[in-house]
């Protein structure tokens, strides 16, 4: 019998596995870390507090968690990963990793900051291989291998009886079926369109500055 062109395969399980992985148990324990450090009901005062310190944020993003009447009354249930791990990175007051926050960490470092970042950089990667729907076994245990120490380590912090790690052990071999997939695929594809329209808010931004700067008289 035929095979149908488009059938579900090992490569194609693999990257729909991790889309799932990152867009579920990853980011509800990004959530608890956020209020584990700033729990909901004080977050329209921290927000407000630290707003200076926010980089540029989209409009929906803004109108989230800065809205112009009333203001947030969620549970961050909300709140995406983009959104968490600039939250977390700018309002928690959680210290640095030894590379810098927006950085590669350390393999070596097992701090806070450095297994947020490796969600936040895998989940970023995780796209790549979304568009082609493929990803190798050899390159799906290596990303489900980062994944799980960053968990393991962020478990860890929220001392939470190792709730996420086994999320992500039970769906390593859970099934995936077809429109599952396409639901975690299409999710990813839009975080990450929201992410390129921040990056070109902020470039822009930075690009206004360097111009309002080049000009300014000497002596001002």
């Amino acid at each position: 019998m035929a095979t149908f062109k488009y059938s579900s395969t090992e490569e194609t399980t693999n990257a729909s596995r991790v889309s799932r992985v990152l867009l579920d148990p990853c980011t509800d324990q990004m959530r608890d870390l956020l209020r584990h450090h700033v729990p909901p009901q004080t977050f329209p005062q921290v927000i407000k507090r630290h707003r200076l310190k926010l980089p540029k944020l989209t409009k929906p993003q803004m109108d989230l968690i800065l809205p112009r009447s009333g203001h947030y009354t969620g549970n961050y249930s909300d709140f995406d990963i983009s959104l968490l791990y600039t939250l977390l990175r700018n309002i928690c007051n959680i210290p640095p990793h030894i590379e810098g926050w927006g950085k590669d960490p350390d393999p070596n470092d097992v701090s806070l900051s450095a297994n947020i970042e490796r969600i936040h950089i895998t989940r970023n990667k995780a796209y790549g291989h979304v568009l082609s729907s493929s990803l190798s076994n050899s390159d799906f245990n290596d990303v489900w291998s980062t994944i799980r120490a960053a968990v393991v380590g962020i478990d860890a912090a929220l001392n939470n009886n190792q709730q996420y790690e086994k999320a992500v052990d039970l769906l390593k071999f859970e099934v995936i079926d077809p429109v599952m997939a396409k639901q975690y695929e299409t999710r990813l594809r839009d975080q990450m369109k929201e992410d390129t329209e921040t990056r070109k808010i902020i470039d822009g931004t930075k690009k206004r500055a360097a111009c309002v700067n080049m000009y300014v008289p000497i002596g001002s």
